[in-house]
């Protein structure tokens, strides 16, 4: 082989080992940067909006909302709590984010608010034994028949109505979570429960309740959920771009192939 042959093999294999550290440096900036926005989501377990799947937080909330984020080149990292706890911790500013949310003017004081990506609705879930056959819940409760409740879920204006009423005010139990309450029917501390009905039928199918419970023919009108964001936590452009992300996803129709997933 000639000297000259020699340096051009040398002189490819340093511009190739160069090339190669600068993609690599090039993809650990972008690594980097990425990594510098984190956003803290606050979850629950609630599938198949959010649940976990062999060690990974995942459901439809979940999906939507880290596809906006990887959009603007953010990580989501999550934490797990109960409902009330979730909305005191992003007041706080301790979360970015929550999922699946009503807007309400009391939660506007500490929090904005996405475009609404989905409906939400609720349907009474009672005892597969049960024989009421109506289909409205104050027709329910007149039979003292007890519902569960998540705490601080927002159900609606009907409901809420029901709730303070002085005559059924007692009948409704809280619990920390939708799938909670189901059990309680079984173990007849309840005799029904409040729900989203896909969230319903699939802890019916999941736990393999579906000969014990039953939906009954109540159901609560939908309305749309949002994602809320900590006023104290998000900067202003940070904010802007994500809730232009979670519109264009409305507005493209890219939310319904992430809720057929599941």
């Amino acid at each position: 082989m000639t000297m000259s042959k020699i340096l051009t093999i040398a002189a490819i294999f340093l511009l190739t080992a160069c090339g190669g550290e600068e993609t690599q440096k090039q993809e650990q900036q972008q690594v980097t940067a990425k990594r510098d926005c984190n956003l803290k989501m606050g979850w629950e377990s609630r599938a198949p909006y959010q649940f976990e799947r062999n060690g990974e937080v995942t459901g439809i909330d979940i999906q939507i909302f880290t596809k906006a984020a990887d959009s603007i080149n953010c990580d989501v990292s999550f934490v797990e709590k109960s409902w009330t706890e979730l909305l005191t911790a992003l007041e706080k500013g301790e979360i970015d984010v929550l999922a699946g949310a009503t807007i309400t003017p009391d939660r506007e004081s500490y929090a904005h608010f996405s475009t609404p990506y989905r409906d939400e609705s609720f349907t009474l879930f009672i005892r597969a034994s049960n024989s009421y056959n109506g289909n409205t819940l104050s027709g329910f409760l007149s039979r003292s028949q007890k519902v569960g409740i998540t705490s601080d879920y927002f159900y609606g204006k009907e409901v809420y109505e029901l709730m303070n009423h002085p005559q059924y005010s007692s009948l409704f139990v809280d619990s920390k979570s939708g799938e909670q309450s189901f059990f309680n029917i079984l173990y007849s501390e309840i005799d029904g429960v409040l729900a989203d009905p896909v969230e319903g039928r699939y802890i019916l199918n999941r736990k393999r309740l579906g000969d014990k419970i039953k939906a009954s023919k109540v159901t609560i009108p939908s309305d749309s959920v949002a994602f809320m964001f900590s006023k104290k936590t998000l900067k202003d452009e940070q904010l802007d771009r994500l809730q232009e992300a979670v519109k264009n996803m409305v507005a493209n129709n890219q939310i319904k192939p992430l809720v057929a997933q599941f």
